[in-house]
């Protein structure tokens, strides 16, 4: 079954802007959690949902509510599209991404990293083959603040 990715929003009833216990409601305890502190004071969570095929981060700066989406498996989709596990050259042939474009800071020889800003979505090219999709939240013009959808 597909689950479709819904840019600046979420997947399926996941959506940016719920809290820990709101998502754990909605798909039950996660299959692993991390929890990274920074030497800035702030901290991390990540939910690992192995059998779905995505990670869930939740930032303090954001009071720990849903902020950053990565989805591993195939299911996911967009527009019906299914890119994870592409090889690169035929994502860069179907990807119909206007403003897709190589962020030069983490290219190795071995991975890449693509980024619509458009549609708030970052796919990561691991040894020739997309392995992940990453969506992100919408910001204010500025850039300073999240635009949360309605959850």
């Amino acid at each position: 079954m597909n689950i479709e990715i819904q840019p600046f929003v979420g997947f399926g009833q996941i959506k940016f802007g719920q809290t820990l216990d709101q998502v754990k409601s909605l798909l039950g305890e996660p299959t692993s959690s991390t929890k990274e502190k920074y030497d800035d004071g702030t901290n991390d969570v990540s939910l690992l949902y192995g059998d779905l095929g995505a990670e869930l981060s939740f930032m303090s700066e954001d009071d720990f509510r849903l902020g950053l989406i990565t989805c591993y498996a195939p299911s996911f989709v967009l527009e019906g599209t299914a890119y994870i596990g592409l090889s690169e050259t035929d994502f860069s042939n179907i990807a119909p991404f206007t403003d897709l474009e190589q962020d030069e800071e983490f290219a190795t020889p071995e991975s890449k990293d693509f980024t619509s800003d458009s549609l708030g979505l970052s796919f990561w090219v691991q040894d020739g083959f997309v392995e992940s999709i990453t969506l992100f939240p919408k910001y204010t013009e500025d850039g300073e603040n999240i635009v949360w959808p309605e959850v």
